[in-house]
């Protein structure tokens, strides 16, 4: 009788234990409003006064868009690669991009959003855009500084250039969005 009644109580303490495990996984927290990388970029851009604005473009080759961020489609990489300096391992772990490009020089500033594909590290991540824009071939010109920040666990944001406007685009991004996690904000290596 006394093995039987361990028996039963084992069996329950250990049904009462899976019970526990079998909760429902808490969803990440969403950015409200944010539905694609380019209204992040736009929220940032929105914020920005008069005084700090530049001439932009957004998007690319096949859908620009002026004085504005855009979208990037990112099933032709060539863009992502060339433009934003998205390539490599960084790449495979992007599923939606945006951009807003100084209008004079690339270089001068650039700002991307991303989205990343599901179970993305947004460290391994950081690392691959780090290594990708300290190892660039760049042209006219050489950025000074480089912003990798993530939202969430779902968008990461990228920006390079001069330090002057990295420096407030981060400021926009910060203020737009309180669970702004930097990740990288420091010169390049050139």
């Amino acid at each position: 009788m006394k093995k039987i009644l361990a028996m039963i109580l084992s069996v329950m303490m250990l049904m009462s234990l899976a019970a526990c495990s079998g909760e429902p996984a808490v969803d990440a927290p969403k950015l409200e409003g944010v539905e694609a990388p380019v209204d992040i970029l736009n929220t940032v851009w929105e914020g920005y006064d008069e005084a700090n604005k530049f001439f932009a473009m957004g998007g690319d080759w096949t859908t620009p868009v002026d004085n504005a961020p855009g979208a990037v489609d990112v099933s032709t990489p060539d863009f992502l690669t060339s433009n934003l300096v998205c390539g490599g391992d960084a790449t495979a772990m992007v599923d939606g991009a945006a951009s807003l490009i100084h209008g004079m020089n690339a270089n001068t500033f650039t700002g991307a959003a991303y989205h990343l594909v599901a179970g993305t590290d947004k460290a391994a991540f950081a690392d691959a855009m780090k290594a990708n824009l300290n190892s660039n071939q760049w042209m006219c010109g050489f950025p000074e500084k480089m912003l990798i920040a993530s939202l969430t666990d779902e968008y990461a944001v990228v920006a390079f250039g001069a330090a002057d406007l990295v420096d407030t685009f981060k400021a926009e991004l910060t203020e737009a969005y309180a669970v702004t996690e930097v990740l990288v904000d420091e010169a390049l290596a050139i």
